[in-house]
């Protein structure tokens, strides 16, 4: 699986409209008018591509939030097959290559937006990962959920508590999540219960994060 990161404002109409597509497949219908919005704010896209043809895409972001070197993973998806596992963990790892060149010996915070427990697993590779089962959130993680929250534009329908999104309305907006739809779950009936029964078509996601350690980054064990 080869990816390729570039600015995100590069994509061409036709990847654009392919993108929007695997979204509204997988029942993630984000409009071509959110979509450029999502792109204006997430100033890296990510292509994974096998034998030439697109099997992914996922817009983000490496930014310093408050002084703190991060990596966001913004809206994206795989093509529905055997190879989406694959193509889901090289875009994720790409980003994470980047990170470590941009912030050498820090410690880099990684967040997403999840509605299903398969996202949720794509960050448990990080430490300390923010919700987690059977551990109590302190003030400074809800902090930190408060602040991507205001970063991803849904602070005012954000739960800090909870660590959700659920936006307002008789038809709220679709949130646009990292879909994981296309593989499985890992971690068993904890992390299903943690992450519960959410529905982005009905403005509703998770915000979690973890941390690159700073060693491990730049010893690439987060880019496999």
């Amino acid at each position: 699986m080869d990816c390729d990161s570039r600015d995100s404002i590069s994509l061409k109409p036709a990847e654009l409209d392919e993108f929007g597509q695997l979204l509204a497949t997988a029942g993630v219908p984000v409009s071509d008018e959110e979509l450029d919005r999502q792109v204006e704010q997430f100033p890296l896209v990510v292509v994974a591509t096998l034998d030439g043809e697109d099997h992914g895409f996922m817009l983000g972001s490496l930014e310093r939030i408050g002084g703190t070197p991060s990596i966001l993973w913004g809206v994206g998806i795989a093509r529905r097959g055997k190879n989406a596992g694959l193509a889901l963990s090289a875009m994720t790892s790409e980003l994470s290559r980047r990170a470590a060149i941009s912030f050498p010996d820090e410690d880099v915070l990684v967040a997403a937006r999840v509605s299903q427990p398969s996202g949720y697993t794509l960050l448990q590779r990080f430490a300390n990962v923010v919700p987690r089962p059977g551990y109590s959130p302190n003030g400074e993680d809800r902090a930190w959920g408060r602040r991507l929250a205001k970063r991803y534009g849904c602070d005012g329908h954000y739960d800090d508590r909870g660590f959700r999104v659920a936006m307002k309305g008789r038809k709220p907006p679709v949130v646009p999540i990292l879909d994981a739809s296309t593989i499985k779950a890992t971690g068993g009936a904890k992390i299903v219960d943690l992450v519960g029964e959410l529905d982005p078509c009905r403005g509703q996601a998770l915000i979690a994060f973890g941390w690159a350690i700073a060693e491990d980054l730049a010893a690439g064990r987060y880019t496999s």
